[in-house]
């Protein structure tokens, strides 16, 4: 079906942006599609290798090819001479136009966005049509009578001034407030551009409505092409998009898992001490040697010698998941929205990715045991020998204790990763989402191992799933076999035995081994919770085959209330993904990806009180005026304003207004009106970008136009060979997309109108007052212009004051705190809820379990959005132009990932939490007597919550306003609450009631609770 990837492109993990293609290269997790080969394959060819690793695979041709038709087919067309006559010499718009139109994108987002840049052009016609008739106005009663309405007119250029400073402000205070308006309003921008600043020529309506007809056509005919590109060439739909993408996130997760087996198996014989005196003799060496540079710093840092190759590939690999679970979140809506023929609905994609996140949660908890490891090493110095020998002793007993875990939990959780690996492929080719094996006989088996794809397969893998939990007990009595604690051999079946030498006496020594306990608790369940959640998965994929979902292709409509919901989210605000557009390098910068809702965006006024009449309601009405003004919105407009007449001025004074014609200035004002961004470190990175794009195009176009010597059938080719390989760029290398942009469009222009005036003529080209250059020569002028124009824009960026990276990320991480404190208040409220039984079916519609979810899952979401963006714009920081002392930019790389981890335990603690919900278990069995004692007494017990949640509060606002924290401030302790139920009963948290599933969830909230309050110690400091 259209929407199912082939088997080409099935396991990319490039994917696609919010509005974007995928990007089709290899998977860097796994390949579905390459099973293990019992024999060693033969190494590919140099050739081979080098096209593989340029990326040239089928569907990034596809992708290049397709954005190429557009523009090549306007400048191709133009050489007929009907076509030169209709659009005579504006025809290179239709050519820009084309490529603005973006016909790479999914086919729901493009037609959303070309709804709006449909939009925009009528609305910017209508707009400057008037402003015509008012310019043409304005010369008809201030040209003496007698004299001729032509030449300049000083009453006609203040109008249009005045005209396009009101559009470019109002456009780009919309651009900047609205981040789904960035194509429309830069549409906008050029249509205003172009006519206000050609109306100073017009002396008659006539002519002014001529030029606007064919301004208008020229427009929507790029459009056009843009459309019928993007519907009937290489077709591509959203939901195409996201099931790559969804193939490549679960192979992503399985591919999280094998690294952390890999990682704990790596622990099994570490030696911290060894390990830190070995890099530090590297180190050394190189030092001595002169190889070691001096702003680059060691792949594995001396001074924590548990960061070992395999934890930075499980790191690696986090990196690469969560940046694909943000860029999901926010594909998936455009997915459900689309008009389209395949096989799964709408609700089924809803379906699968709240599945799919029920997978992330444990996977990604998993990954987190290198932290929890790494801090224990961190607090026992286990890279030191101990000073004295009772120390040295607690060091070496911790290490042995930690070989002797990771040895235990080696084997069940190899052969549980790869039980959930086959389950993945199971629901990959069950949906249809990579090609089935070529064998598919149910019956094929090799041994106890279930085969993917087969019917009996989730009837086994369910099997191996329970296995795997009853396997706990196995690893608990080899833990009190090493740390000397005898078990009756019916311990764990017997609720009755009290055995009084279990109890040890020593404090310190308890919470130790209890902290061991717990610690090996979380492994397994999180474990066995991401086997679960696969096989939830398993039996709805099985369950829809079944149903007879996947037989056949129909055709899907989105449902009312979607498409409602998509009608009011185009004018809305919305959750965008970072870099949610192929323009966003070249975005305003200040707009807010992540909408933090009405709480966070107004604030209650001190100084007026709600209105209470209809007189004090107008009133707020008018305040709201003033309160626009002083928005950043609208400061950022005011200073697109400021830049674009610095340029604009020279068009409508008298001794300047021919010279600004001839030297086609009107390129430099647009790119001011696209360049504009509110951070000084993005302008600066920008502006280098764009200045070298433009002059790699003027390069480009010399050898475009002259290798072929100026025919036009050679020149077509070349500069559609030039446009292949500008999208090559935009596919493959997204941060360097500025490049690519203006290398298209100063290709286009100097191409284009070269090969207008070999059609239309040179009289006919010199008739808007722009004398015909030959290549060599309007090559450079274009490059002065588009320089020109950047360098205004760079300097009003950052006069009168510049708006920094370091201010909008220390408002972002304020932000991202906020959000924080919500999302542990709404976790807090499920826990309480679940224990104590008040929360009622998650699938009831209205019930408390279902607000619950629907506002963690939001909050969540939006918390992965924004620090994604934080981390971009720690990026960006980088190339802020520094005056006074440096930036601390390590502090705030280690705020952001105290953030993330407070998030990802967080989430862990809401995820175990599950396991207490007496309202959506899976089976029906009865609750044990110990699970109803426990869930009595801790609903009876008070807890810290409410104290982090007020800490994340006062973190945030002091972050955003840059105050310090109250005086005096307590920090929440952790594991008290272990302790008054220890204080109340000793029997409730024994080892023995290990296999009770609400052990195991108890043990996972508080090595997460314990977690996150180091990371607020962190954050506090």
């Amino acid at each position: 079906m259209e929407e199912e990837p082939s088997s080409q492109s099935a396991g990319s993990n490039d994917t696609s942006r919010h509005g974007e293609p995928p990007k089709p290269t290899s998977m860097p997790c796994q390949d579905p599609q390459k099973p293990e080969q019992p024999n060693e394959p033969k190494p590919p060819s140099k050739l081979k290798q080098l096209w593989t690793k340029v990326g040239l695979d089928p569907m990034t041709l596809k992708l290049m090819l397709k954005g190429s038709i557009p523009p090549t087919i306007a400048i191709a067309m133009y050489q007929s001479k009907a076509v030169a006559a209709q659009y005579s010499t504006i025809g290179f718009l239709v050519a820009i136009t084309s490529i603005l139109g973006f016909a790479i994108m999914p086919r729901g987002k493009f037609l959303q966005t070309m709804s709006l840049n449909i939009l925009a052009t009528g609305l910017a016609a209508a707009v400057n049509l008037l402003a015509l008739y008012c310019v043409t106005q304005a010369r008809l009663h201030t040209t003496p009578a007698g004299h001729p309405l032509t030449g300049y007119n000083s009453s006609a250029s203040v109008v249009c001034a005045i005209w396009l400073c009101v559009q470019i402000f109002l456009v780009n205070t919309l651009r900047a407030a609205r981040p789904q308006f960035q194509f429309p309003a830069i549409i906008y921008s050029i249509f205003a551009l172009v006519t206000c600043t050609t109306a100073v020529q017009f002396p008659t309506m006539a002519a002014a409505t001529s030029f606007m007809q064919k301004l208008l056509e020229a427009f929507l005919t790029g459009f056009a092409l843009a459309t019928g590109t993007n519907l009937f060439i290489f077709p591509t739909s959203a939901r195409l998009v996201v099931f790559k993408e969804m193939t490549g996130y679960l192979m992503c997760l399985s591919g999280m898992l094998k690294a952390q087996t890999a990682y704990m198996q790596s622990m099994e014989t570490i030696d911290p001490v060894a390990l830190r005196h070995e890099r530090e003799e590297e180190q050394r060496k190189g030092e001595q040697d002169g190889t070691k540079k001096k702003a680059r710093k060691p792949a594995v840092p001396p001074s924590n010698p548990l960061v070992t190759p395999a934890s930075l590939k499980l790191k690696e690999l986090l990196g690469k998941t969560v940046e694909l679970h943000t860029k999901l979140h926010g594909d998936v809506t455009p997915a459900k929205r689309e008009f389209a023929i395949g096989k799964l609905e709408s609700h089924d994609l809803t379906e699968l990715w709240k599945m799919l996140r029920m997978v992330f949660v444990p996977v990604t908890g998993l990954s987190a045991s290198m932290d929890l490891i790494q801090r224990l090493a961190a607090d026992l110095h286990w890279a030191n020998k101990g000073s004295t020998e009772q120390d040295e002793q607690i060091r070496h007993e911790a290490v042995e204790n930690l070989h002797f875990l990771m040895k235990e939990l080696h084997t069940p959780f190899a052969h549980m990763t790869a039980s959930i690996d086959a389950a993945i492929m199971h629901v990959l080719i069950t949906l249809e989402l990579v090609p089935a094996p070529k064998k598919t006989a149910d019956e094929e088996s090799k041994g106890d191992q279930p085969v993917p794809g087969s019917s009996s397969f989730a009837e086994t893998y369910q099997k191996q799933v329970n296995d795997f939990y009853h396997s706990k007990s196995i690893t608990l009595s080899d833990w009190c076999k090493e740390h000397d604690i005898k078990l009756p051999h019916d311990f764990f079946d017997s609720t009755l035995i009290k055995p009084e030498h279990l109890l040890i006496h020593d404090e310190h020594k308890r919470e130790r081994y209890q902290r061991q306990l717990f610690f090996t608790l979380y492994l397994e369940y999180l474990s066995w919770r991401a086997g679960s959640a696969v096989l939830d998965l398993v039996l709805w994929a099985d369950k829809r085959k079944q149903e007879g979902a996947l037989k056949r292709n129909k055709l899907i409509f989105p449902g009312s209330k979607t498409l409602y919901k998509w009608f009011w989210a185009v004018f809305g605000r919305e959750d965008l993904g970072s870099n949610g557009s192929y323009l966003a390098e070249m975005d305003s910068g200040g707009s807010e990806a992540t909408y933090l809702g009405e709480d966070f965006m107004r604030r209650k006024d001190p100084e007026h009180l709600p209105p209470r009449n209809a007189f004090e309601r107008v009133g707020e009405s008018i305040r709201k005026l003033p309160r626009f003004f002083r928005s950043d919105e609208s400061a950022f407009g005011f200073r697109v304003v400021c830049a674009t007449m610095t340029i604009a001025v020279t068009c409508y004074l008298e001794a300047s207004q021919a010279w600004f014609l001839r030297q086609r200035l009107l390129w430099a004002m647009i790119m001011v009106a696209i360049s504009m961004s509110r951070t000084a470190g993005q302008s600066t990175f920008n502006f280098s970008l764009r200045i070298f794009g433009t002059l790699v195009a003027m390069l480009g176009s010399y050898i475009i136009w002259y290798i072929v010597d100026g025919h036009a059938a050679g020149a077509i080719v070349f500069l559609w060979l030039w446009m292949c390989c500008a999208y090559y760029v935009i596919l493959k290398f997204p941060k360097l997309i500025i490049v690519a942009i203006l290398s298209l469009v100063t290709a286009v222009l100097i191409i284009g109108y070269e090969l207008q005036v070999q059609v239309l003529g040179v009289t006919v080209s010199e008739s808007n007052g722009q004398p015909a250059y030959p290549t060599y020569e309007l090559a450079p002028y274009r490059l002065a212009c588009v320089a020109g124009g950047l360098l205004v824009a760079f300097i009003w960026t950052i006069f009168p004051f510049p708006i920094s990276e370091s201010t909008e990320l220390r408002k972002d991480l304020g932000a991202s705190l906020y959000l924080l404190s919500n999302f542990y208040s709404i976790v807090h409220e499920t826990i309480r809820a679940r224990i104590t039984g008040t929360d009622g079916d998650v699938k009831v519609k209205g019930t408390h379990a279902y607000h619950l979810e629907k506002a963690r899952d939001a909050v969540f979401s939006k918390s992965m959005l924004l620090l994604n963006n934080l981390k971009t714009n720690s990026q960006f920081s980088k190339f802020q132009l520094r005056v006074g002392g440096r930036f601390p930019a390590a502090e705030y790389e280690g705020l952001i990932e105290s953030c993330q981890r407070v998030l990802q335990y967080t989430a862990l603690m809401s995820h175990a939490s599950l396991t207490f919900s007496t309202h959506n278990k899976a089976d029906t069995t009865e609750e044990s007597q110990w699970a109803r004692d426990f869930r009595q007494l801790v609903s009876q017990t008070s807890t810290t919550s409410h104290k982090v949640t007020s800490l994340l509060a006062l973190l945030s606002t002091s972050m955003s306003y840059g105050q310090p924290l109250p005086p005096y401030l307590e920090m929440p302790q952790p594991f008290q609450f272990v302790k008054n139920v220890d204080s109340i009963d000793p029997d409730l948290l024994s080892i023995r009631h290990i296999a009770e599933p609400e052990y195991s969830a108890f043990a996972v909230i508080q090595v997460c609770s314990q977690a996150v309050h180091a990371d607020l110690e962190k954050l506090k400091k």
